[in-house]
């Protein structure tokens, strides 16, 4: 064997940097072709991005839009983890300023900020999909979740969010968060809900006509549907799905290790069968939101779908305390599942990595001449471009470049 000095520098001067060209999503917009999204030149997408938190609640708690910076900076920082979507949760009566929400955060000021932070999402490669997060019938006001998308509001909403992205082919929509305590029926066609102490029973509207609402402004981006339980249940999608003039639907699953579809057999069981037919994105997915933490499902269930090319949304790029956070401040630390994520999405992304590290397991384990091989075949194959590598990959080049440049050269 042997490794020209050449080879090993230009291979370490092409991953030792921390910011290289990043290669954007398309930016033509996507389409539902069978059980596919594409874009306008035909190829497959997978939506493979996070959700971002805050701007569902902290409107209607009096305090703000965001919770954390949403300047370009801080969409850069998602380029940087090979996000290609990002899931932004709306409320229904900031977007509509009503239900005495603060002026300051309502209405005209909080679509404006909405409208800018879509923009910069698009204009960085990334496809927004806005989601009525929080809603609320009457006057009860939007401050949690609330079973489904109610009669007197929800319509407004959808006819003012749709009209204000349709000409933006990068913004997809998602109708409704999360679905519970309801039917299938309901679910699309609507029905009255007994209601609680605060609102008496209300009249909920079905997806059916959420989906003809959009329609009705000329948008035709796709729309993501979520299930039922909380989005975590599609088994009766297909059999209920609206009609879309436009054919662009998308089924949206939810799962979460505390979910009653939260195993490999369930998923395909459940999900599988709809993904042979229908574009299936995993709206969200996170870990236990107890102690420890744990992630291991919803890594396994981001593997899970790698295999199937279906795309996924990790819950959630926010810096509060407990496991579902991905940050741990908004410099760039991660928390363990953050760290998952990052390295997940960006192994897709960037397949040599995969040899990269492989090669550091070899040197650390002594075998010096496997590790040049496994170096020598990742410069060979550095086709891709990179925004960023984590200090282990660049550590192990480094320490590549100081130790086997000299002891293997002239090895025949």
């Amino acid at each position: 064997m042997r490794i020209g000095l050449a080879v090993i520098l230009a291979l370490v001067a092409g991953l030792s940097g921390q910011h290289l060209s990043v290669a954007a999503a398309s930016t033509d917009g996507l389409h539902v072709a069978g059980n596919r999204l594409i874009d306008d030149h035909g190829v497959p997408v997978r939506l493979l991005g996070v959700n971002r938190s805050g701007t569902e609640y902290a409107c209607i708690r009096g305090w703000g839009i965001f919770e954390g910076p949403a300047d370009s900076a801080s969409v850069t920082a998602m380029r940087a983890w090979y996000v290609n979507a990002v899931r932004i949760g709306l409320n229904e009566d900031c977007w509509l300023g009503i239900n005495g929400v603060p002026e300051q955060f309502a209405g005209a000021a909080y679509q404006h900020a909405i409208g800018d932070y879509v923009d910069a999402v698009t204009r960085a490669g990334m496809y927004a999909i806005v989601d009525l997060h929080w809603s609320a019938p009457g006057q009860a006001g939007a401050t949690s979740l609330r079973p489904m998308a109610d009669l007197d509001h929800s319509v407004d909403f959808w006819r003012s969010v749709a009209n204000t992205f349709a000409d933006n082919p990068n913004v997809l929509f998602d109708a409704f968060n999360e679905p519970f305590d309801v039917g299938w029926d309901c679910w699309r066609d609507g029905c009255v809900y007994p209601g609680g102490p605060d609102t008496g029973p209300w009249h909920t509207v079905g997806m059916q006509t959420l989906v003809q609402t959009i329609r009705a402004t000329g948008a035709t981006q796709p729309i993501l549907l979520g299930g039922l339980h909380f989005s975590n249940d599609v088994t009766g999608w297909a059999d209920h799905v609206p009609d879309d003039p436009r054919h662009q639907l998308v089924a949206s699953v939810h799962v979460y290790p505390f979910n009653p579809c939260a195993a490999p057999d369930c998923w395909q069981d459940d999900i599988a069968p709809l993904a042979a037919s229908v574009p299936v994105v995993v709206g969200e997915v996170g870990p236990d939101w107890a102690p420890p933490y744990s992630d291991a499902m919803a890594n396994d269930l981001m593997r899970w779908a790698d295999h199937r090319d279906l795309g996924y949304l990790a819950w959630t790029w926010n810096t509060w305390g407990g496991g579902d956070a991905l940050l741990t401040n908004h410099t760039g630390q991660t928390t363990t599942w953050g760290s998952d994520v990052r390295r997940h999405l960006t192994h897709l992304a960037v397949p040599r990595l995969d040899v990269v590290e492989q090669a550091n397991a070899a040197y650390a384990a002594g075998d010096i001449r496997r590790a040049g091989e496994l170096y020598d075949q990742a410069a060979e194959s550095s086709s891709d471009t990179e925004s960023q590598v984590d200090a282990a990959t660049i550590t192990g080049l480094a320490r590549f470049r100081a130790v086997l440049a000299w002891t293997l050269i002239g090895d025949e």
